[in-house]
């Protein structure tokens, strides 16, 4: 499976730290350790447009590049950290496919991992379009990610980082010959006894996530490294997610991955945008610079407060 292209949607105007903390009143604490221990600079918000508008138009942003695939995409799976991002009798996501691609695509909601969602998206379209046959006719599927920091509980984690409002929308295809970055390592794991930290969580589920962090991040990523065949000093860069960015010293140094291969231009910038960090971070690593071609494997990770780990090695 290949990743053909990406279309992100990032407000050009990022809402800085310290209008954010007036916004949301999050303390003269928490304000210290965004600034001067996070590095945390801003993130990204569209005050004046709801989720739908979003993604709708990130989509089309994505479809608009790929006219002569559409008749070939046969899925569409939104990845969302939020457990109901409609009202259930809203089907909004289908009538968009109908509109832009054809009656004949199916859509999907993937939620279960929480702001790693995405990554298992991602592998259930690995297994939907399956391998290629001899002679027949390449698949396409759209991976499309977004969510609204509409709530006090989804603007900001204590002492940790900032949540954004950018969105992305992934082409991918099971045609081995198409010129993008394969999937070649793809991996997850879930921790035991936490999925309800959704929906309530006390000082000692988190701590317990916490002290749980490292080595399960660090276990997941070896596996995707090995699935891929990848020596950690072989990764070109690291694409890490929004939140808490000292951590990711941490993994690197744990991995033997030299810091400066760390992807740090959005890290202080536009917040933890739910599951599409590691996908607007890969549209910016490899589509920005002149379709720039990436000399070795790609890292990408994502975690869910509910406990899911996921990595994604690409070459």
């Amino acid at each position: 499976m290949k990743i053909l292209d990406i279309a992100t949607l990032i407000n050009p105007e990022l809402t800085s730290l310290d209008t954010l903390h007036q916004r949301y009143q999050w303390g003269e604490r928490n304000q210290k350790i965004f600034s001067r221990f996070l590095k945390l600079e801003s993130t990204c918000l569209f005050p004046d447009h709801t989720l739908p508008e979003l993604l709708h138009t990130t989509l089309k942003r994505l479809l608009a590049k790929h006219e002569d695939k559409r008749s070939a995409i046969t899925h569409v799976v939104y990845a969302h950290s939020l457990h109901a991002t409609y009202p259930f009798e809203t089907r909004v996501l289908e009538q968009w496919c109908h509109q832009h691609i054809g009656a004949h695509v199916e859509s999907l909601s993937v939620t279960q991992g929480s702001c790693a969602s995405s990554l298992l998206g991602l592998a259930l379209l690995q297994r939907i379009l399956g391998r290629r046959a001899t002679n027949e006719a390449p698949k396409y599927a759209i991976l499309l990610t977004g969510d609204k920091c509409f709530h006090d509980t989804v603007q900001y984690v204590d002492q940790n980082g900032l949540f954004g409002e950018g969105c992305s929308a992934t082409l991918i295809t099971n045609d081995d010959q198409a010129t993008g970055l394969a999937v070649t390592g793809l991996a997850w794991q879930t921790l035991g006894a936490i999925s309800h930290r959704t929906v309530s969580s006390d000082r000692a589920q988190a701590n317990a996530y916490d002290r749980a962090f490292i080595p399960s991040m660090t276990h997941t990523i070896e596996q995707a490294l090995k699935r891929a065949n990848i020596e950690p000093q072989q990764v070109e860069a690291m694409l890490p997610y929004h939140m808490s960015p000292p951590t990711f010293d941490r993994l690197v140094d744990r991995l033997t991955i030299p810091r400066e291969r760390i992807y740090r231009n959005n890290l202080y910038r536009i917040g933890h945008c739910f599951c599409g960090d590691a996908f607007i971070n890969l549209h910016d690593y490899w589509r920005v610079n002149q379709q720039r071609r990436p000399n070795g494997p790609i890292l990408c990770m994502a975690a869910g407060v509910a406990g899911t780990f996921g990595a994604l090695v690409l070459t």
